[in-house]
């Protein structure tokens, strides 16, 4: 999807944020910087892919632009789910007519990952070890090779500075 590929970073995560809040996905402020911080944790944690927990994520080559990752993520929702595509579109068009990030949702307070997580959640999700701490699950196998694989390799390099 060549529109999404020529977004800036401000827009990309501005058109992932209202997709999100057209799916009514979009949580509150308070909400989000609590997800932010469990993906911050999850980021340093294994993730675990349908039922084993291990390396199986190839680490993103350095650190990723919160915009970049926005891109991806758009790129993966439009692949994965076709009726997906025209709310791209309008959230696109939306974007570049000024409107921006629905106003209880501050991009710059909150990292892009929590909108990340909102979009794959029928994929990904945050889950509490026994241990206390949070780490991702996904729920797709043959991860390592996948366009999810790499999309949540990227969302752990935006919050470690690159690598698992």
């Amino acid at each position: 999807m060549s529109e999404v590929d020529a977004l800036t970073d401000e827009q990309a995560i501005a058109v992932l944020a209202l997709v999100l809040d057209r799916d009514r996905r979009l949580p509150d402020l308070a909400r989000a910087r609590q997800l932010d911080a469990r993906i911050s944790e999850a980021a340093g944690e294994p993730v675990e892919v349908e039922g084993t927990t291990g390396p199986s994520i190839a680490a993103a080559d350095g650190a990723v632009a919160p915009g970049a990752l926005a891109r991806d993520t758009l790129v993966h929702l439009v692949a994965e789910r076709p009726d997906a595509a025209p709310v791209v579109e309008r959230a696109i068009a939306m974007t570049r007519q000024g409107i921006s990030t629905p106003s209880r949702f501050d991009p710059v307070t909150v990292g892009v990952g929590a909108l990340v997580v909102l979009a794959l959640q029928t994929d990904l999700e945050l889950e509490r070890t026994t241990a206390g701490k949070w780490r991702f699950k996904v729920h797709k196998k043959a991860l390592s090779g996948s366009v999810l694989g790499k999309l949540l390799a990227k969302l752990i390099a935006t919050y470690t500075g690159g690598g698992q």
